[in-house]
């Protein structure tokens, strides 16, 4: 399919690879409940997507970060979140007890066939690689969750200093890789962060579509492919 002419893949991370587990909003409410909250779990995720497009994702944390800068963007994000939820008791406990939840694997999920995608497609000697908007607490989530070793490199914009669709993230993998972008494809969830920030330095995109909503036309940054199930990538023909 669009892997028949690719030598390198580079994939998103939240939303393609892996989600939380059951979701957000649902974390944030059972946790929260143990600190006097009664948000329920579906407002909290509303909240969330929307202080997360507010705050631009983790483009708010292009420069080069560190633990502490992270820790100190993700408590503004969630105190955003609960002061408009009703608030919660004791909220330094209660989010620093959070955020070091979200760091392990117990409430992440991996999508159906995910390891054997990746390990299919290095089997193929192909360079794989993952390229995401987030902190770097990607790297021990992805040891814990068996990704590491299916990848030949990780790229968390914290880390490195731009995020998608910064055409500098991309720059980044390509060089890492030894990758021309002509032989390139990169897999990701979003149309303005994955499929437009690859199509500016001309790596091909795959729309990965989970839920099948995506209706083409309707953006000006459309992918090269659709899926809606990363065992797609190893079929001969896919959706146009």
């Amino acid at each position: 399919m669009p892997l028949k002419d690719i030598e390198f893949v580079f994939f998103d991370a939240g939303g393609t690879l892996l989600h939380p587990y059951p979701s957000v909003g649902e974390i944030y409410a059972r946790e929260a409940a143990r600190f006097g909250s009664k948000a329920d779990a579906a407002l909290l995720e509303k909240l969330f997507r929307q202080v997360w497009h507010e705050r631009d994702g983790l483009g708010g944390l292009e420069s080069h970060s560190d633990e502490a800068k992270e820790r100190a963007w993700w408590y503004e994000t969630v105190q955003q979140v609960f002061s408009r939820a009703g608030g919660v008791n004791d909220f330094d406990r209660f989010f620093h007890e959070l955020y070091d939840l979200f760091a392990r694997p117990e409430v992440w999920r991996l999508y159906p066939g995910v390891v054997e995608v990746l390990r299919e497609i290095r089997r193929q000697k192909k360079c794989v690689a993952i390229v995401s908007n987030w902190d770097s607490r990607l790297f021990k989530l992805c040891d814990e969750l068996g990704l590491t070793p299916e990848v030949d490199f990780i790229l968390a914009s914290a880390v490195f200093g731009a995020a998608k669709p910064s055409p500098k993230i991309f720059e980044e993998a390509l060089r890492r890789a030894g990758a021309d972008p002509k032989k390139s494809v990169h897999v990701g969830d979003s149309l303005s962060d994955d499929v437009a920030g690859a199509g500016r330095l001309g790596i091909r995109s795959v729309l990965i579509d989970w839920g099948g909503r995506h209706k083409p036309g309707q953006s000006a940054h459309e992918p090269h492919f659709v899926i809606r199930d990363l065992r797609e990538l190893l079929l001969t023909r896919s959706r146009p």
